[in-house]
């Protein structure tokens, strides 16, 4: 495995991200339930904070552990320092052509709603 620091440095992030979700939800079920975040550890933290966290590492073990996980991340990495990657003026060019053609869509869309509301009032609410 040529890119192991990349891949554990990935499965970190997924094992951060685990955490925090867990975080969110057991902090969502304690508060929906009326169920008290009993502070352990000399109060130092909460029972949700230690299970999200218990969470985030069991998760990082798992994914280390399961060749299937680290034989895909790994390829990905390889396949990403194949990647030619846009200049900083190509990248500004392009971005620049995205924002002028979304302004464009949406002027030519708003002459037409504002066209077609005028065709409607006028033939909806005009009184004969």
């Amino acid at each position: 495995m040529a890119n192991q620091r990349l891949v554990l440095l990935t499965f970190f992030g997924a094992a951060v991200f685990i955490a925090a979700v867990l975080q969110s939800a057991l902090t969502t079920l304690f508060m929906q339930m009326s169920w008290e975040d009993v502070r352990i550890l000399g109060g130092i933290t909460t029972s949700s904070d230690v299970t999200s966290l218990l969470g985030g590492v069991l998760g990082f073990v798992v994914l280390s552990r399961n060749h299937d996980a680290v034989r895909f991340t790994d390829e990905v990495v390889g396949e990403m320092r194949k990647v030619t990657w846009p200049s900083r003026d190509e990248a500004f060019q392009a971005a620049t052509t995205v924002v002028f053609t979304a302004v464009f869509v949406s002027v030519i869309i708003a002459a037409y709603d504002f066209v077609w509301k005028n065709v409607a009032d006028f033939f909806l609410f005009t009184k004969v």
